[in-house]
């Protein structure tokens, strides 16, 4: 394996040593602390959540009419000018993330969900501010009112006992982040691409942005940061994204309309980037069409 030590944590790259430690019997992504959440789990507990959400996933599939509608319209709403989060990429993965869980999410949910995720320690540090504010998103989404999709049928999931009370609290809120955060920040990145560089598919793209850098796994000797950053923009094995045929869905249509809209021409100022160490986005980049057409 391509490895190095870094903050007391092996860190893997490349992509076949990264698709071997993905696979590999010996890592687990439980930590050992019974977490509630999908991701931090393996075995019984793992196959049957991750059941669940793929079922959700999978109403998605392919994306409904009215959600392509919506992207095409956000799209079609830009102006001459426009900055390609605020205006392109958060309205899009806004719009689906709604519809992954039958909520209609306003602009305070988005900046509360943005917040938690640029706070996550997701290296297991002693920040907890990411933490307590995912518990508030929990909380927050148990008392909405939702329509058909991803929150009700967790609701239906935890009656019919597929799902325990702490299982229904967090599970959404890793649902609205999967949905939500890694479409906002490849969307930007994949804008900002084509509005310097010019056309690339998607999946070459998701490749090369790859929104999210590492996954934590644990193992005899301790815990292990892999690199997904070498073109393993979903992951493999059973942890593997089940939500990458939406997210590329949802790309396709969002970044073909926005390839037409820029065809003329184009300027990118005002390039500001994230910083957090797993989570890779924009912040903000402006984009003049040329002659405001």
């Amino acid at each position: 394996m391509d490895q190095f030590e870094e903050h007391g944590i092996r860190v893997v790259t490349g992509r076949d040593a990264s698709a071997r430690a993905l696979r590999s019997p010996d890592l687990t992504s439980d930590p050992g602390i019974g977490s509630p959440s999908v991701l931090l789990r393996d075995g019984e507990g793992h196959t049957r959540l991750r059941g669940v959400l793929r079922e959700i996933i999978a109403r998605l599939e392919p994306l409904p009419a009215p959600v392509l509608a919506g992207i095409e319209a956000v799209v079609a709403g830009l102006g001459p000018e426009f900055d390609l989060v605020r205006d392109f990429a958060r309205p899009v993965a806004g719009a689906v993330t709604s519809s992954v869980l039958g909520v209609a999410l306003d602009d305070g949910f988005l900046d509360r969900l943005e917040a938690t995720t640029a706070n996550l320690d997701v290296f297991g540090g002693t920040d907890r501010a990411g933490q307590a504010a995912a518990f508030r998103l929990a909380v927050q989404l148990s008392r909405t009112p939702a329509g058909p999709g991803g929150l009700t049928a967790l609701r239906d999931a935890h009656a019919a006992g597929r799902l325990d009370e702490d299982e229904l609290m967090f599970n959404p809120v890793v649902l609205a982040h999967a949905a939500y955060e890694n479409s906002l920040n490849f969307l930007a990145c994949a804008g900002l691409a084509l509005a310097t560089s010019g056309p690339k598919s998607v999946r070459e793209l998701a490749a090369e942005i790859c929104p999210a850098r590492y996954v934590l796994r644990f193992g005899p000797e301790g815990p292990v940061a892999i690199s997904l950053a070498d073109g393993l923009p979903f992951g493999l094995g059973r942890h593997a994204c089940p939500g990458s045929g939406v997210a590329l869905a949802e790309a396709e249509v969002a970044l073909g309309a926005l390839a037409k809209l820029l065809a003329g021409g184009c300027s990118v100022t005002d390039v500001r980037w994230k910083t957090h160490p797993v989570f890779h986005g924009l912040a903000k980049a402006v984009v003049t069409r040329s002659g405001n057409g």
